[in-house]
């Protein structure tokens, strides 16, 4: 059965029964992450406090409630804004392909739009865990229409490339996009879920059927988080090394 995107966005205004949990439990709880990537991590940690001021966090997922082809394929993850300086923020979006192994298949892109005052602004993906995901740029993910900003295999949210190259059943990748806009400051995390607060698309494919899936998420709870608290996140974009140089989006 499929849902046009009018009866998606329905159904995200009855998803009120999920019970939040912060993304730094699951990401490090997944399979994606093993054991010696949190070492790393606490290590980095220690250097974060002395340099990360404040922050907050958008959990998200997104199930059959918000799916086009109703699969059964499903994500968890969260968005966390850090404003550096002057126009300059980095958006880490974590993303857990949630998915039953009965189901199968991989996550393989996902898209979100930025609600900001700077009609120039940037998002470009700098680092990921998943090297296989390139920046999508400005992209069209029917039947949703356009978002800002995004990444998939082949930088293609709809399809192209070995579908196996992204995200399988149980993983967690974590991409790090620098934000560049004049009112980078007063960007949160909420501001790259769109207006409404949940245009923010995940693309399977690979399912075990043959077929896939677009799935739209659901805002689950908004997290500020204090300087201690966030340390230890906000370093995980660091400990994956050295950001890519800005592009001008054209």
């Amino acid at each position: 059965m499929q849902c046009s995107s009018r009866e998606i966005r329905a159904k995200h205004e009855d998803v009120d029964s999920i019970q939040p949990r912060l993304f730094w439990d699951h990401a490090l709880e997944s399979k994606g992450i093993d054991n010696m990537f949190r070492k790393s991590l606490l290590s980095c940690s220690v250097a974060a406090l002395a340099s990360v001021a404040s922050a907050d966090v958008v959990n998200i997922n997104g199930s059959s409630l918000s799916s086009i082809e109703n699969t059964g394929a499903s994500f968890w993850g969260s968005l966390q804004y850090d404003y550096d300086d002057g126009d300059d923020g980095v958006l880490t979006v974590t993303l857990t392909n949630t998915t039953s192994s009965s189901v199968g298949g991989y996550l393989t892109g996902f898209v979100f739009d930025i609600t900001s005052t700077d009609n120039d602004f940037e998002a470009e993906l700098g680092e990921a865990s998943n090297d296989n995901f390139k920046d999508t740029g400005s992209e069209s993910a029917n039947p949703f229409g356009n978002f800002d900003a995004g990444a998939a295999i082949q930088s293609n949210w709809n399809g192209g490339g070995n579908p196996a190259l992204g995200l399988a059943a149980g993983q967690t990748g974590i991409f790090e996009f620098e934000i560049e806009a004049s009112d980078a400051s007063s960007l949160t995390a909420s501001s790259f879920l769109g207006e409404f607060g949940n245009w923010f698309a995940v693309r399977f494919r690979g399912l075990n059927n043959g077929g896939s899936d677009k799935v739209l998420g659901n805002t689950i709870v908004v997290v500020p988080l204090p300087a201690t608290a966030l340390a230890g996140v906000s370093m995980l974009g660091i400990c994956l090394g050295v950001r890519t140089a800005r592009r001008r989006r054209t």
